[in-house]
């Protein structure tokens, strides 16, 4: 057979295809090629590798032949000069590629093979620091892990605009219109309606970390954890606040500016009290306030407790695993690290307001000696007010769990 012809695959069988490819390892392999030979063979040994009938002597043939193109590869092609490694990974390639028969015909028969590296000298690779045994070895992922940090639901349930003033001014209805019966030439009541002008202040959260300007340049993976984790951060601290915040320069939070739990005449009529007890008298104080509650948020852990109610024969009162939005007694429940174990608020989450004035933003500069220290400062910030119109603030209601249940309790 001519190994200048390409063979015919239909017509050829195992043993003819292992002795084209001898052929073509005496008349092409001996000496470097160009890369359109090189490009040749291995079209020639591709169309090769398509019988559908193969042998294993056919399967070992076509190994060591990929093993010397591959060989052939690493040494040159024609007209290129060859040069000696100048480092460590260099040497590695040359020893593998003038063995590579070896260390092929080493693996068919299971055995090992002892790859020898001979270094020029001197080598140009520089290392220098400590080497404790493990900095060659390890590898870096590109995701830096980071600190967890908790649900963050309050913006996503809450009703939330815009704004582009520093105040936010709202006019509130002080005196409710009256009417009565009245008999015929009698006086008719009046009704007096009257209004007040009420306003909340935008207030700011920022937060900010210096870096080296190196790092910002050198270090994609630590431009990008900054920038998400100061945001985080940010987002975290409005979560935080919008259910804890302590007024002044923070936000007025729900927590103890809300009215709180009152068993009413549910008072000692229960057996067994529960948190669903207690979830179904807060959603009676609401809807005697003339509102219908949509949430509950709670700590995890309640959520939980929750859950695992069971009757006194042992059945749960919920199924432990929801699908979809999680809704008991008719509520959806948010579970959440940032309100405490013990503590829940049910209400109408469509009456909590938060008006944003600037969204989570990112500014880099200087600051002090930053410029000399060749650092930089890095500030995310975002302004925002959150209230409840005092008309509405009866569309909530805050629980202490322990003292709720003990008030329900026969």
């Amino acid at each position: 057979m001519d190994p200048n012809v390409t063979p015919d695959t239909a017509a050829m069988t195992p043993e003819m295809a292992v002795e084209q490819i001898n052929k073509m390892v005496a008349d092409k392999l001996q000496n470097l090629l160009t890369q359109a030979d090189l490009d040749a063979v291995k079209s020639e040994l591709n169309t090769i590798k398509s019988l559908e009938l193969k042998s294993d002597d056919l399967m070992k043939a076509i190994a060591k032949m990929e093993g010397r193109l591959e060989a052939q590869s690493e040494k040159g092609h024609k007209g290129t000069e060859v040069k000696a490694p100048k480092t460590v990974a260099g040497a590695m390639v040359k020893a593998y590629s003038d063995n590579v028969d070896k260390i092929k015909d080493s693996v068919e028969k299971g055995q090992n093979f002892t790859l020898e590296v001979k270094m020029p000298s001197p080598v140009e690779d520089t290392i220098t620091g400590d080497y404790g045994g493990n900095i060659a070895l390890s590898t870096l992922e590109p995701e830096v892990n980071r600190i967890a940090r908790p649900t963050r639901r309050m913006m996503e349930i809450s009703n939330v605009g815009t704004t582009a003033s520093k105040y936010v001014v709202y006019i509130q209805q002080t005196t409710q219109a009256s009417s009565a019966w009245t008999a015929e030439a009698e006086l008719k009541a009046d009704g007096q309606i009257q209004w007040e002008e009420v306003s909340s202040e935008v207030k700011k959260i920022a937060g900010s970390i210096k870096v080296s300007k190196e790092m910002l340049a050198d270090l994609a993976f630590v431009r990008s954890e900054i920038n998400t984790v100061l945001m985080e951060q940010i987002e975290q601290s409005i979560d935080y606040s919008m259910i804890q915040g302590a007024g002044g320069s923070d936000l007025n939070g729900l927590i103890g500016n809300i009215p709180n739990f009152n068993a009413g005449t549910f008072a000692g009529t229960i057996i067994g009290a529960n948190i669903i007890d207690v979830l179904q008298v807060c959603k009676a104080q609401i809807q005697a306030a003339n509102f219908q509650p949509t949430h509950v948020v709670m700590n995890p852990e309640d959520k939980a407790k929750l859950e695992l109610t069971k009757t006194s024969t042992g059945e749960y009162t919920y199924p432990m695993f929801f699908t979809g939005a999680e809704n008991i007694a008719g509520l959806i429940v948010v579970a959440s690290n940032n309100i405490a174990a013990g503590t829940i608020i049910v209400g109408d989450f469509s009456k909590l307001i938060v008006k944003v004035r600037e969204a989570v933003n990112l500014t880099v500069g200087y600051e002090n000696d930053d410029f000399t220290r060749n650092m930089v400062t890095i500030i995310a910030e975002a302004r925002l007010v959150q209230y409840i119109r005092n008309n509405d603030v009866y569309a909530f209601v805050e629980a202490d769990l322990a003292t709720a249940i003990a008030a329900l309790e026969v």
